[in-house]
């Protein structure tokens, strides 16, 4: 059974006050292999014989609506401790539950003021040995030289995890964080548009338009900062969307979802409804350029 949009989660204005007060929570992300192995959790029957086992998350966002939708399983929240978890009580659910955590695969649920926020893996398999995952090391290819390949294996990747989420597959737009760079190869933009052209998504990149004429130091910027900057560009999406509509929105790597957020904020100025951020890569950190 399909369960629709949670009513806890209705759109809310995507505001810097909000994005401050997100990057105070803690944890800001989750996935199943790192840092939430090993669920769903086996009960021990001598405790209590009438459960099988039991599934919990620190925080709802991104992760409820997607486990309720894709399990018909709605989660409770602890009064006491503010978590989501469920107590599984037969067999049968227990190993659909477990077929859906394996699903997911490498995928890291964010915690942000996006509607949804995934990311497909982290770049690096560890802050000291900076060796990549797979999919660091295609982003990493891709974005510094456009290797054809690994642009078309990222493109695929980002298609079949639009495809197996809830939500993701029944947006009616595809935007990429939108070049400000004036770079001659920009690889959000790029995958943006082999994913829209696949799906038959109109693509909203080059609908947006900026004040500046020269690139402005966002990579270099303290994240109090960056808003800043990002207000000053002038970005805009140059068009009015439908009402009630969904756009996926798209980028290489997320650090600490600050520009995500400013773009997700200029789609609901435009008339978006629910925004649905995916990021090829999410950096081991959850901050960048913090100090």
């Amino acid at each position: 059974m399909l369960i629709k949009w949670p009513p806890t989660f209705s759109r809310a204005p995507v505001t810097l006050a909000r994005v401050a007060e997100y990057r105070e929570k803690e944890p800001r992300r989750i996935d199943f292999l790192r840092t939430h192995s090993g669920l769903p959790k086996r009960a021990s029957v001598a405790d209590r014989p009438e459960i099988v086992g039991s599934i919990g998350f620190p925080f709802a966002e991104t992760i409820r609506p997607l486990f309720e939708a894709g399990t018909g399983i709605s989660l409770r929240q602890s009064p006491q401790y503010g978590n989501f978890w469920y107590s599984i009580r037969d067999e049968d659910e227990f190993l659909a539950i477990q077929g859906w955590v394996k699903a997911q695969g490498s995928r890291v649920f964010l915690r942000n003021t996006l509607d949804l926020s995934v990311a497909l893996d982290y770049n690096l398999t560890d802050n000291r040995s900076g060796i990549y995952t797979e999919l660091g090391a295609l982003e990493h290819r891709a974005k510094e030289s456009g290797d054809p390949k690994a642009v078309d294996y990222l493109s695929n990747a980002c298609l079949e995890a639009i495809g197996s989420m809830p939500f993701y597959r029944d947006a009616g737009y595809v935007t990429s964080v939108p070049d400000m760079s004036k770079k001659t190869f920009d690889l959000p933009t790029q995958i943006a548009s082999n994913v829209g052209r696949a799906l038959g998504k109109p693509d909203l990149t080059h609908r947006f338009g900026c004040d500046v004429t020269k690139s402005m130091p966002l990579k270099e910027a303290q994240i109090d900062h960056k808003w800043n900057l990002l207000e000053k560009t002038g970005i805009r999406l140059n068009a009015k969307l439908p009402k009630d509509s969904d756009v996926i929105l798209i980028d290489d790597k997320y650090q600490s979802g600050t520009t995500m957020q400013f773009v997700a904020m200029k789609l609901q100025e435009a008339g978006a409804r629910y925004i649905f951020g995916i990021s090829l890569v999410k950096t081991l950190r959850d901050t960048d350029n913090a100090s």
